[in-house]
C-alpha cells in the first residue's frame, strides 16, 4: 500500500483538540519512522540480531526501535541509521519558515540565523561552505570523544576495569552514551552527573548528588575524578 503523503497529512485538521492532533503526529511518526528503518536494515540484508552485534547492545534493542508501539530516543535512531549508512532528515516547519539539518553532503540548513550569514562573510566563505565545514568540524570533535570514550572503557586501565565492573549490566556503548551526556554538562557538574552514572543513576541531566546502597558516596566521587581526569589525559 502506499504510502500518504506526510507533509499534506500534517496539515490535515484531524480535530481542534491540541493534544488529539499532536498524538495523531506522534503516532503517524513512529509507524513512518519504524516502516523505513526495517526497510533500510532488510535492504543491507541484515537480521536484528546482526544489527544488534554491530550497534554493540542485545536484539531486543533493536526489536524495540523498530517497534512502532515505543517510543523512540532520537540519539538511539540516529546511532541505528549511521551504522546502516543512512541519514535522517530533520526539519521544523512554523508559518512560512523551515529550518532543516542533516549531516548529509547534499542537505544543509535551509534557512539559518543572520549572525551565521554574518560568520560566513567574515571567513570569507559562502554559506554552504561556512555550514559544511561548521558540521564537519562538531562531527569531527564528537567522534573524537566517542572514540576516546571507547578506547579508554575497553582498556586495562584500573578506572575502566572498575567502571566495567560497577555497570557490568551495561555494553560499552551504552556507557559511552552516558558520559557523553555528562561530558555536554558545564564542567563544575560533570562530576556529580559521572557519579550518578556510576551508581547506576543514568538520569545524567540531573547533576544533583544521588545516594547509593552499594558503594560508598565517595568512593563513586573519587572513581568519577579518575575516570574525567584519564579522559582528560588521553584528549590531551
Amino acid at each position: 500500500m502506499k504510502k500518504p503523503n506526510f507533509q499534506a497529512w500534517l496539515q490535515q485538521p484531524i480535530s481542534d483538540d491540541p493534544e488529539v492532533i499532536l498524538a495523531g503526529k506522534l503516532e503517524y511518526l513512529r509507524l513512518y519512522l519504524t516502516d523505513a528503518m526495517r526497510e533500510i536494515r532488510n535492504k543491507a540484508e541484515l537480521t536484528q540480531a546482526q544489527l544488534a552485534e554491530k550497534l554493540g547492545v542485545k536484539q531486543a534493542a533493536v526489536s524495540k526501535l523498530e517497534s512502532a508501539l515505543k517510543d523512540h530516543e532520537l540519539e538511539s535512531v540516529l546511532h541505528y541509521l549511521h551504522t546502516l549508512g543512512a541519514d535522517l532528515l530533520i526539519a521544523v516547519k512554523q508559518g512560512d519558515d523551515l529550518y532543516q539539518a542533516s549531516d548529509n553532503d547534499g542537505v544543509l540548513l535551509v534557512d539559518v540565523p543572520d549572525v551565521v550569514s554574518q560568520k560566513a562573510l567574515a571567513a570569507n566563505m559562502n554559506l554552504r561552505e561556512y555550514v559544511r565545514a561548521a558540521i564537519e568540524k562538531f562531527s569531527s570533535e564528537d567522534n573524537r570523544l566517542r572514540t576516546a570514550l571507547v578506547k579508554l572503557l575497553e582498556s586495562d586501565e584500573s578506572v575502566a576495569v572498575k567502571v566495567r565492573e560497577l555497570l557490568i549490566t551495561k555494553t560499552t556503548q551504552e556507557i559511552v552514551v552516558y558520559l557523553e551526556k555528562c561530558l555536554s554538562l558545564p564542567e563544575e557538574d560533570r562530576i556529580f552527573a559521572v557519579k550518578n552514572v556510576l551508581a547506576g543513576s543514568v538520569a545524567v541531566a540531573e547533576s544533583n548528588r544521588g545516594t547509593s546502597n552499594e558503594i560508598n558516596e565517595l568512593e563513586l566521587l573519587d572513581l568519577a575524578e579518575e575516570l574525567l581526569e584519564k579522559l582528560a589525559e588521553i584528549l590531551g
